[in-house]
């Protein structure tokens, strides 16, 4: 037998310790990965026992053999790795062993790729890869239910109160508790207001305290400062755009300008070209906790041909999801939607969204916002919480737009004494006696006069 260094016995005593008693395989498929064998028979000996295992098949030396599908070539390995392990019962000691030795192989392949890196971003990213290469832990972490509630009972008693991202519209601002980590979708028909929201959410973040980027695929920097300081300002965009203002408009340009850039600074990137993956290495390389990418049917995605539209945004919907669950960075994600057919409703709903229901499935929360008007786009707006993970639905609400200013502002709902709002509301009454009833049995008495008797 060929002498082994320490971690490749250790590798092997781990497979080995599965072979010889079966009760051990529980305890190393939660514990660790085919990716944490540097060598590549015992990666496949514990691909093919994981294998197993998942079909509820008996992983023994011949089943296992035979799953490697190598016939005779695997089998004196297979008994050397049972003769190396005398016990089965140090298998807790060797799986720390190997996977120290893959973070340190990984941690290795990534400091050979440091002089390559293009950029600063690129190196930040790799620099933050290795450290989290490092950090040895569990790759499936878990709660038992005794964990959680403790860590629950903790966290209602604790005084720090959790924070959620702001959004600048009351309605959202009530019901829509995201956090970093989440993604979100804002979607809307073409020149329905979505960046012009955007911006004004961003600024709101912004002043919040968060560190903000702002990835446009369509509209300039210079563009996006010209509409935030007119709403900002409340000087018109036109004028701004022709540059033509009194010297008291001049002064509320540095009153806005002062807050832009101090008080609520945000950064706005240039997307045009990047891909969802060299965003997030940016927005990692730039410690964003929110970003915005404006819109995401707009970013590049390698090796998907453009017309493979369903293909090329389910994969950039998946890769900004798993950039933001890992790093715990926000993503709000602009998305063009599709026109409504011609016998179809006009307001937009979750299916709207264009090319793929990844979309739809990955937000966590999805705003939707539209002309009331269709043949108007200068009129007022409906905005929609669409789809809400944490919270509940509320109604549409309408959003006062006006367009030389660059705002939207959400409006008080109007009192609506109509009929139809009064039989709205006893239809609401009445379900909601009917919930009440419903795990009772209730009598009433019906007098002899009462309209309602059957029997008068």
């Amino acid at each position: 037998m060929a002498v082994l260094d320490r971690a490749e016995l250790a590798q092997m005593s781990v497979i080995g310790s599965m072979l010889i008693d079966e009760r051990c395989i529980p305890l190393v498929l939660s514990k660790l990965a085919p990716e944490d064998f540097a060598d590549g028979t015992c990666r496949a000996t514990f691909s093919a026992i994981r294998k197993l295992a998942a079909e509820g098949r008996l992983a023994d030396p011949v089943t296992v053999v035979d799953a490697m599908r190598g016939g005779d070539r695997y089998v004196g390995w297979v008994r050397e790795a049972m003769e190396c392990t005398p016990t089965a019962a140090n298998v807790g000691e060797y799986i720390p062993m190997v996977r120290e030795h893959a973070a340190r192989k990984r941690v290795l392949e990534l400091a050979e790729k440091l002089p390559e890196a293009a950029d600063h971003a690129q190196l930040e990213m790799l620099v933050r890869q290795m450290i989290s290469a490092v950090s040895v832990t569990d790759r499936t972490p878990m709660m038992t239910g005794p964990e959680r509630t403790a860590d629950f009972h903790e966290r209602m008693r604790s005084e720090e109160k959790p924070e959620y991202l702001p959004w600048g519209i009351p309605t959202a601002d009530r019901c829509v508790y995201a956090e970093l980590g989440d993604m979100i979708l804002l979607g809307g028909y073409a020149s329905s207001g979505k960046t012009l929201l955007s911006i004004a959410m961003a600024t709101v973040q912004a002043k919040a305290g968060y560190r903000v980027g702002y990835y446009s695929l369509e509209t300039s920097p210079e563009k996006m400062t010209d509409r935030q300081i007119s709403a900002l300002s409340g000087v018109p965009l036109w004028k701004i755009k022709r540059r033509k203002f009194s010297e008291e408009e001049w002064s509320r340009f540095a009153q806005a300008e002062n807050f832009a850039a101090v008080q609520a600074p945000f950064d706005v990137i240039d997307a045009s070209g990047l891909t969802a993956d060299d965003i997030a290495a940016h927005a990692i390389g730039h410690g964003y906790q929110v970003i915005y990418v404006d819109y995401v049917q707009n970013l590049q995605s390698p090796g998907i041909r453009a017309s493979e539209g369903y293909a090329r945004v389910t994969a950039i919907s998946q890769t900004l999801k798993t950039f933001s669950r890992n790093t715990k960075t926000a993503v709000v994600a602009l998305a063009q939607l599709s026109r409504p057919g011609k016998n179809e409703p006009y307001a937009p709903t979750m299916h709207s969204f264009k090319e793929s229901g990844q979309l739809e499935q990955d937000a966590d929360a999805a705003f939707l916002v539209y002309p009331i008007d269709k043949n108007d786009t200068g009129s007022n707006r409906m905005f929609c919480v669409a789809k809400n993970k944490e919270g509940w639905r509320p109604n549409p609400v309408e959003l006062a737009f006006h367009g030389e200013t660059q705002t939207m502002v959400e409006l008080e709902p109007k009192e609506d004494h109509s009929v139809a709002a009064e039989l709205s509301a006893q239809g609401r009454a009445i379900r909601q006696r009917n919930r009440a009833m419903a795990h009772q049995m209730q009598f009433q008495e019906m007098r002899g006069g009462d309209e309602d008797n059957p029997f008068v």
